[in-house]
């Protein structure tokens, strides 16, 4: 019921407490004053929902205003608040509650809400906000469903992300980037697929497009397709190459090993190359080996003593965390595993470096699923530092022994582990 439609009495409205002004019975049509802060006003104007305001001071002369608008308001403002905080959880649970009273979130907030679901990584939440989105009466737009694709490719679930991507009714340039970026990241090297796609739909391709296509080509070694997408970018697209397409050529040539025509390449740049230029370039021209930190004796035993108390400390869950990572371990090495302790930079024994291997965190994270997770559940980890080579090679072996897909997103791309290969190829 409107405000201005009956009598009724302004303390009633409890979503502002503090806030009324003047409380009066009010006939019809009669004016009720709220003092309001700017962006509550903002988000009045902003939904059309004022047919009359007037700014005095601190106060605002409001008219036509329901409790559900008003409701709606202030719940959006706890989740623009909640989102900016990370709290994808709490702001979920805000959700449910407004769509039990029948007021469902703008795109601006779902959007706002995804977003949230990234940054804390919860695919879960995430998913619950696009059961949300299905249930609402305006669907998906194209915004939504390309931030969607975003989320799904960012926490790792690209058959989902795909799923989606082929059922949208319209897709723009930014839906195929968005898909093609995402596919990289998770090292799935279908990007040439879409790239096809984009242009037999007649969507114009831009320089980033140009990126993903040539990045998946130095994925696949393809160095015929990755000159013809360079020069097609220039001469059919008029699109300017930058530093990065050009550190991406030469990443190609390096890994296809062809290290005379990155030379060359380099030599025939318009522009002049980068730093980065001449480190991919001297990354495939000498491989250097790993060196040691040279610690000291007392540093040593440091280490030595901390794997012990470190495993005197442990809670029971932790225990048998551990004690599953001892299992793995004997089962991986007679898969064929050797740990490469090249890895471990301190200047410690051969039997306390292959210990220093075996705690690493990503190990147990997965020790750890393993015995808190049903059999078969993908597994997913998330770490904040590269994954080293011999974690890369422990998890490749244990993904075929468990039959379990493990998902690893360390601070480059994702690694999808599944039946003793990395979706990365190797190459991260």
């Amino acid at each position: 019921m409107e405000l201005a439609r009956g009598a009724a009495h302004a303390g009633w409205m409890s979503f502002y407490p503090n806030r009324i002004v003047r409380s009066s019975l009010l006939f019809p049509f009669e004016r009720v004053t709220f003092i309001i802060s700017r962006s509550e006003l903002n988000s009045f104007a902003n939904h059309g929902w004022l047919s009359h305001a007037k700014k005095k001071d601190i106060s605002t002369t409001v008219w036509c205003l329901s409790h559900r608008q008003l409701a709606y308001v202030q719940k959006e403002n706890d989740l623009k608040r909640l989102c900016g905080e990370g709290k994808a959880e709490t702001a979920l649970e805000a959700i449910n509650e407004m769509e039990r009273r029948g007021i469902f979130l703008d795109s601006n907030n779902i959007i706002e809400l995804l977003q949230a679901c990234m940054d804390s990584k919860l695919l879960k939440v995430g998913k619950r906000v696009h059961e949300h989105i299905m249930r609402t009466p305006s669907k998906e737009t194209t915004v939504i469903s390309n931030k969607l694709v975003e989320m799904y490719c960012e926490l790792g679930d690209t058959m989902i992300a795909r799923q989606l991507f082929e059922e949208m009714p319209q897709k723009n340039l930014e839906s195929y980037n968005k898909l093609l970026f995402g596919l990289l990241q998770n090292g799935e090297l279908e990007v040439l697929d879409i790239f096809t796609q984009l242009r037999n739909h007649g969507v114009r391709p831009n320089g980033s497009t140009f990126l993903y296509v040539l990045k998946a080509c130095a994925g696949l070694k393809a160095v015929e397709e990755g000159e013809a997408q360079f020069k097609s970018m220039s001469v059919d697209f008029g699109i300017t190459p930058t530093m990065e397409h050009y550190v991406t050529m030469v990443d190609l040539y390096g890994r296809s090993k062809n290290l005379m025509k990155a030379r060359d390449f380099i030599s025939e740049m318009p522009i002049q190359p980068s730093s980065i230029i001449w480190e991919t370039l001297q990354k495939y021209s000498k491989i250097e080996p790993i060196s040691s930190s040279g610690l000291n004796l007392s540093n040593k035993r440091k280490i030595k003593s901390n794997l012990i108390s470190n495993q005197k400390r442990m809670n029971p869950d932790r225990s048998r965390a551990y004690e599953k990572l001892w299992s793995l371990n004997k089962e991986v090495q007679e898969a064929g595993y050797v740990p490469d302790t090249r890895f471990v930079l301190h200047d410690i024994d051969e039997e306390a470096k292959e210990k220093a291997l075996l705690y690493h965190s990503e190990r147990l994270a997965i020790a750890y699923g393993l015995i808190s997770t049903p059999h078969g559940t993908t597994l997913r980890v998330i770490k904040n530092l590269r994954i080293c080579g011999d974690c890369h090679s422990f998890i490749k072996i244990l993904s075929s022994i468990e039959k379990r897909e493990i998902i690893v997103r360390d601070n480059k791309r994702f690694h999808h582990f599944k039946d003793g290969k990395c979706s990365c190829g190797d190459y991260w």
